[in-house]
């Protein structure tokens, strides 16, 4: 098959590549995104799931991490050794956002990840982005004429379903979005000595309500069953749906335009 002839030829020139690693945690994340790429391939390596892309001398390599910390790490782990050298390591996706002057499709930049500790567990350290990948990526998303925030980005343990849930985070932790999964890529890139950044788009606003989120496997994929007997129970979160599907929209279509952007860019510079 084309795909497959397509996939071999990544393969055999990776090395001489320029290789940026981007991770995402699940497919609706990056559908916009697959529509964009002229050049695509699934990812053939045992162990991980996602896709690959090339723009010129640079091999782009997308990797899925599924939903949370600890299948963030784990995933990092493996890609991080099988992909040994990359200029870049980007953590991508959704977020939710913690500032009232965010909506959804809303770029958000990291200039630090905090995680969220765990229960009974003092304060996690936080993840400074190094300098130069921060002007790095600025200067990327200036070029393609794309507007963001800057500020800090909070890796949760959970879905903060609510604006009390966002405000109290807020305060907490002084970010701006909410995420996942982006302290645990950030932790496995700082101990290999990699350049990390975060860019993510914002699905749910401050004063967002979001329903369900627990529906969903490690994938993003809504169990069907689960869902149904969530909507019984809750049947004012049926109302609630086309809303989250539009903001899901902007916020993919945004992310693919930014992360398109950092395909066509000139190489980080080493």
């Amino acid at each position: 098959m084309a795909q497959d002839r397509h996939a071999r030829e990544l393969r055999r020139g990776a090395r001489a590549f320029q290789l940026i690693l981007i991770f995402y945690a699940f497919s609706r994340e990056v559908g916009p995104l697959k529509r964009r790429l002229k050049e695509r391939a699934p990812l053939a390596e045992p162990g991980l799931r996602g896709f690959e892309s090339r723009a010129g001398e640079r091999r782009i390599v997308f990797v899925a991490t599924g939903i949370g910390a600890e299948r963030a790490r784990e995933t990092a782990r493996i890609a991080l050794d099988r992909f040994a050298e990359p200029e870049l390591v980007l953590g991508t996706g959704v977020a939710g956002a913690l500032s009232a002057g965010l909506s959804p499709g809303d770029i958000v930049l990291a200039e630090r990840i905090v995680a969220a500790p765990a229960e009974g567990r003092g304060p996690e350290p936080a993840f400074e982005v190094a300098p130069d990948a921060l002007t790095h990526c600025e200067q990327v998303l200036q070029q393609a004429s794309l507007a963001f925030a800057r500020g800090g980005l909070l890796t949760s343990r959970r879905v903060l379903a609510n604006a009390h849930a966002k405000l109290r985070a807020k305060e907490e932790t002084g970010a701006i979005a909410v995420d996942m999964e982006s302290a645990a890529l950030a932790a496995e890139a700082a101990r290999r000595g990699l350049k990390f950044a975060v860019v993510r788009t914002v699905m749910d606003a401050l004063g967002d309500e979001v329903f369900g989120a627990e529906l969903a496997d490690e994938h993003g994929r809504v169990r069907a069953l689960a869902a149904t007997g969530y909507l019984m129970k809750n049947p004012s979160a049926i109302v609630q749906l086309p809303r989250m599907m539009r903001n899901l929209g902007h916020a993919t279509r945004s992310l693919a335009q930014a992360i398109e952007a950092f395909t066509h860019a000139a190489p980080f510079p080493r």
